[in-house]
């Protein structure tokens, strides 16, 4: 999101570092230097370690406003924040946590205690912001995520299809179901697999595309082994050309436990257009059923494979699920609209 927005930082002249929390180089390093943002580190062996330096840190730099996007450890961050001076900091809230028990009540306190310290505060979502009132009692302001919308790309679908799938040695006439994003225990790529078998049993033609790595992907991978799923499943890794990855494939599905608001889903919406996401917080808020996707509980797999077979035969209408999709996303969750309502959040 900040790298697709780095013109519009600049319009406002917006000087904008980003201060890494990790001792390795970031993934995406490079890339947010190369359009202009500053990156500074106060990475740590160990929370007091990152603490200390943190504070230093902001001791040493002095910023109009701070803007903190972790959960982890984000009170200490503020506490630090405003024993070296600074005024104007905002925490934003990025997922519909379900914390319970005793960590659900620490978190409580955490957001109590900073918004006494005058934390400004904002949710990617209303989803979001509903999940913060109701679980934490924690009030917070709507700036939802954006995607920059590549209307050009969008119109060069069928010949990008044609050409990733050549890439990739998919064939043309194969039904390409992709899922983008970590290959962690909330994403349960482990369904998206043991679909594929199923589907793979009924003598369809189908291929799974898998974008994105993570903790779990050696685990995926044996398991599309043990399936004699190899030749039916890609794992790309992380890519650069995910939209175009989106409009080389038929379906996006999105089985996730929990999400706050998927860039990889409004980009499916967009560039695809057709998804099935689960019956889940932060999913079946985004997918109206039938009108602009389809939203199925994972502990119903049959659904899924019915479904799914309806849209290989085309017996169901998705011309209109589509570009509904593709409408809700251009009216809620552009780059230009939100981006600038983020720049005067920042001002107040």
């Amino acid at each position: 999101m900040l790298f697709q927005a780095s013109d519009i930082f600049k319009k406002h002249d917006l000087k904008t570092t980003l201060l890494s929390c990790e001792l390795k180089k970031g993934e995406f390093e490079d890339q947010m230097q190369n359009v202009g943002y500053v990156i500074n580190s106060a990475a740590a062996k160990g929370n007091i370690g990152f603490i200390i330096n943190f504070y230093k840190y902001f001791k040493s730099n002095k910023f109009d406003v701070v803007h903190i996007h972790t959960e982890h450890l984000y009170l200490w961050k503020v506490i630090a924040l405003r024993l070296t001076g600074h005024q104007n900091i905002i925490r934003s809230f990025h997922s519909t946590w379900s914390f319970k028990g005793w960590l659900r009540l620490k978190r409580i306190l955490h957001r109590k205690l900073a918004t006494c310290l005058g934390l400004k505060k904002h949710a990617i979502s209303i989803e979001v912001q509903k999940n913060e009132r109701h679980r934490f009692h924690n009030e917070s302001f709507v700036v939802n995520n954006w995607i920059k919308l590549n209307k050009g790309l969008l119109q060069t679908k069928d010949t990008c299809r044609s050409i990733m799938r050549k890439e990739l040695n998919i064939d043309p006439k194969s039904f390409v179901i992709i899922s983008v994003g970590g290959c962690n225990k909330g994403k349960n790529h482990v369904f998206i697999i043991n679909l594929i078998s199923l589907l793979d049993k009924s003598g369809l033609s189908i291929t799974y595309l898998h974008v994105g790595t993570g903790a779990l992907e050696v685990e995926e991978k044996a398991l599309c082994e043990r399936l004699l799923l190899n030749q039916k499943v890609i794992f790309t890794g992380n890519r650069k050309d995910v939209p175009e990855l989106l409009m080389c494939a038929d379906l996006f599905l999105m089985p996730s436990s929990y999400e706050g608001l998927s860039i990889a889903l409004l980009e499916a919406m967009y560039y695809n257009g057709l998804v099935i996401v689960n019956d889940a917080p932060g999913l079946n808020n985004m997918i109206i059923n039938d009108k602009t996707g389809y939203v199925l509980d994972i502990n119903d797999p049959t659904a899924y494979v019915n479904l799914i077979k309806k849209l290989i035969a085309k017996e169901l209408d998705t011309g209109r699920i589509k570009l509904s999709a593709k409408e809700f996303v251009k009216n809620n969750y552009s780059m230009e609209v939100n981006a600038e309502a983020l720049i005067n959040f920042y001002k107040l």
